[in-house]
């Protein structure tokens, strides 16, 4: 009986296995498919040495008597037209705020994601989902536009279905690129742009 119940796990691992293989195998055809086109395809919306629709405000830091420290700042994310899309304000524990995105791009113009905020104290995979503040019934809200195709907006969308499989997808199956960028020194109450280089490289200026 044991024997048995042990061959069952052993099978049920063997089967779960192969299902997140499928499905990473699947994935990475449809990414490779889909990256050869997207010069055409989204290429109005890819863009390099530009300032991005997403701005860190921070407030202040602050540091108790335990000696921990805690920092409050905003993040604000916006349309293609300048119309907000999604914002986050709250205080974190930590001294730095990081900001992680994933990079989509042809060499050198970028299409970019926003997709974790966390600090230096945050465990390792947490903080919080960008994602889901500008995700409209599977469309990147950041992307929205009056000017916007219906092929375009097929393609945005077929594009945060496969960003938001990094949220569970095992590291070990590979990854899409990620950039992140964090904020040090900053002037209380003022605006930072986020930045792309043609390199792909994040920056934060103010506004």
């Amino acid at each position: 009986m044991e024997r048995r119940v042990r061959g069952i796990g052993i099978r049920n691992v063997v089967i779960a296995a192969a299902l997140v293989s499928t499905a990473s195998i699947s994935i990475f055809l449809l990414f490779f498919g889909w990256s050869s086109g997207i010069g055409s395809a989204l290429s109005r919306f890819m863009v390099s040495d530009s300032r991005l629709p997403v701005s860190i405000t921070v407030f202040g830091r602050s540091t108790d008597n335990a000696g921990n420290d805690t920092l409050s700042a905003r993040i604000d994310l916006y349309t293609a037209d300048g119309d907000l899309a999604g914002t986050v304000e709250r205080s974190w524990s930590g001294w730095e705020l990081k900001l992680d995105c994933v990079m989509i791009g042809t060499g050198t113009k970028w299409l970019v994601f926003p997709f974790l905020a966390y600090t230096d104290e945050t465990e390792r995979g947490h903080g919080v989902d960008l994602l889901r503040l500008y995700n409209r019934d599977g469309f990147p809200a950041i992307f929205e536009s009056s000017l916007l195709r219906n092929d375009e907006r097929a393609s945005l969308k077929r594009l945060l279905s496969l960003v938001r499989t990094e949220r569970w997808m095992p590291s070990v199956f590979g990854a899409l690129h990620h950039e992140t960028v964090s904020i040090r020194s900053f002037e209380a109450g003022t605006a930072y742009s986020l930045f792309v280089t043609k390199e792909g490289k994040l920056l934060l200026r103010a506004n």
